[in-house]
């Protein structure tokens, strides 16, 4: 396998004009951004639906449509395309969805114009939100998972979506479970888990920072809705590319929440002492 890819795919040049048009593609819109994926074999148009950002609708590509392509290379040999220009060579095809799929994801990110993301876990009970900013493997899906089991409304494990009133929309991906070791090891609809996923937009009445740390007690402290803001610009994927729109955004959404920081230990106990905190906030 070898990846060329450089950094994020919002950090290059605007798409040209796509040289490989095929039959076989699919082309999809999400949250205003078009999305095309050429493919050599049509049997893999169900795998890379499969992929494609939440609530995506069939669409017809245009001069600003990303595009993305997925080629077999021999027996289990991938390579995925930006552009035109290969990102990934010579991997397995588990291995080339989840590229594509993270490429599409943060693609669509960075140029939703209508909506600011924020790498972010969330739920909610009875329309209130709480938002868990971090990165990949910063433990979001563990916490969002006990939260999710406790009765909390599924959003995201990826992404807290905000309009620009600041009210939280969902990004109900399926969810990613590691293994011990960090890696990915399957994932799940949350209805498996007996949970529900949000169908409206709901709003932020909590964030909390945390880290995971073995043995931990979860005793928050209440920290400033500034630092509060800081914690969402630090995950939000436009903020530099839309600086104004991200601080307004952000900034609306975190007005009147309680933002909690602290490390925690085990998921289960941390999340019903959040989702109590949740709901002594709560209207």
């Amino acid at each position: 396998m070898r990846w060329i890819g450089a950094g994020h795919i919002y950090h290059r040049s605007p798409m040209r004009r796509w040289k490989r048009q095929s039959p076989r593609s699919v082309v999809c819109d999400t949250f205003g951004v078009q999305v095309e994926v050429a493919l050599d074999d049509i049997e893999l148009r169900q795998r890379v639906e499969e992929i494609l950002p939440p609530g995506w609708i069939p669409s017809e590509a245009t001069e600003t449509t990303g595009r993305f392509g997925l080629h077999e290379t021999g027996a289990d040999s991938y390579e995925v395309t930006v552009d035109g220009v290969p990102w990934l060579e010579h991997a397995t095809l588990d291995v080339a969805l989840g590229m594509l799929d993270a490429q599409i994801r943060i693609f669509v990110a960075a140029r939703a114009r209508d909506r600011i993301f924020v790498h972010a876990g969330v739920v909610a009970r009875d329309g209130m939100a709480l938002v868990i900013p971090g990165e990949s493997f910063s433990g979001k899906t563990t916490l969002v998972r006990a939260l999710v089991e406790l009765g909390a409304t599924y959003y995201s494990d990826e992404y807290a979506v905000l309009d620009d009133e600041g009210r939280v929309h969902p990004y109900p991906r399926r969810l990613s479970i590691r293994g011990d070791d960090g890696s990915a090891t399957e994932e799940r609809h949350v209805g498996e888990l007996g949970g529900v996923v949000a169908a409206v937009r709901a709003e932020l009445a909590a964030v909390v920072v945390t880290r995971y740390r073995p043995g931990a007690e979860w005793q928050p402290k209440r920290v400033s809705s500034g630092q509060g803001v800081l914690a969402l610009l630090a995950n939000t994927v436009p903020a530099h590319e839309r600086p104004q729109e991200s601080l307004r955004a952000v900034s609306r959404a975190v007005a009147g929440a309680i933002v909690l920081d602290g490390d925690r230990g085990e998921a289960g106990p941390a999340a019903e002492s959040m989702l109590d905190a949740l709901a002594a906030h709560s209207p």
